[in-house]
């Protein structure tokens, strides 16, 4: 199958789109590319992936639950504390916004580590995701309140100082209005946290479709910073914060895209201690070019603070 159009409607402005790149993987019966708008600048998976695909997608485990972890014995749980002290770094610039006791929302929480932690911190957590039995493990261990479902089927009824898309937006199918509902749940001088993949990065420019941090058609959007600040001025949000470095994912996009077996959802299935080892080695190596890609503003992951602006 090849596909019949170099151009394409944006599906968030509506304007024309461009090939970008053209991947030869069928893994999922259809042939995908990455477009580009013209007008927007935000990049999107063409054609997207339909229901049925994105079902063979999401299928089985996606993330690591703790349940699972535990299973696995003790390389795992070093292996997630030291995730853990990633993730706190990764959120620190929003926690560092946040007085203790106040509310949180993480939409499409995953496995809920991110939740557990900022609920140690003493913030009021509540989370949203669409795998009903994973936020039922959640609030069973950490007694953290989850709504199952799409964002734009939810009726939560309150308002929070924060609202997190922690690589989540690339996966959702409107963006943009997940982004006008966030901003409509927060209190005032409330923010949004944002990380996602940085499509303008120089890991991109190298390793283009064998970039891990691309993953298509799982991704369905592939932000700039330009993109991202366009998508979010529409709903008066304005950027208070900017980073290109990941300290959890940065490093990481390096070390997976130079072969799949060493992608964590590989090395999942095997555990395998030197694979493992060489997957976190390889990261440590990769660590002065995470640092020369971030002076230089082209690093591999975004991370954004939006607050909204007042309008009186």
């Amino acid at each position: 199958m090849t596909l019949s159009r170099k151009t394409s409607q944006c599906p968030v402005c509506r304007r024309t789109g461009h090939l970008i790149l053209d991947l030869q993987d069928e893994s999922y019966g259809t042939r995908f590319a990455l477009h580009a708008c013209t007008a927007c600048k935000v990049g999107y998976t063409y054609p997207c992936p339909t229901d049925e695909e994105l079902r063979k997608i999401y299928s089985g485990e996606y993330w690591a639950r703790e349940t699972t972890l535990e299973k696995r014995g003790g390389l795992a749980r070093r292996i997630q504390s030291f995730n853990n002290i990633r993730l706190a770094m990764m959120i620190r610039p929003l926690v560092n916004k946040l007085d203790p006791g106040m509310s949180i929302l993480e939409v499409g929480c995953g496995s809920g580590h991110l939740a557990a932690y900022l609920s140690k911190c003493g913030f009021e957590v509540e989370v949203t995701d669409i795998d009903e039995s994973i936020l039922e493990e959640i609030d069973t261990r950490h007694a953290i309140k989850g709504y199952c479902g799409d964002l734009t089927q939810i009726d939560f009824m309150r308002n929070y100082h924060a609202v997190i898309f922690n690589n989540v937006l690339e996966h959702l199918p409107s963006p943009g209005r997940a982004l006008e509902i966030a901003a409509g749940l927060l209190h005032e001088n409330g923010v949004i946290f944002i990380e996602v993949p940085n499509i303008n990065s120089y890991q991109f420019k190298v390793f283009k479709a064998h970039w891990f941090h691309l993953v298509i058609p799982q991704h369905l959007y592939h932000f700039s910073a330009e993109a991202l600040d366009t998508l979010a001025s529409r709903f008066s949000l304005h950027r208070i914060w900017q980073s290109t470095f990941s300290p959890k994912t940065s490093a990481a996009g390096y070390a997976a895209s130079l072969s799949p077996v060493l992608q964590p959802a590989n090395l999942r299935k095997n555990w395998s201690k030197a694979m493992i080892f060489i997957y976190l080695g390889l990261q440590v190596m990769a660590l002065p070019l995470v640092g020369l890609e971030t002076v230089l503003g082209r690093g591999a992951v975004l991370r954004v603070l939006y607050q909204k602006k007042r309008t009186d």
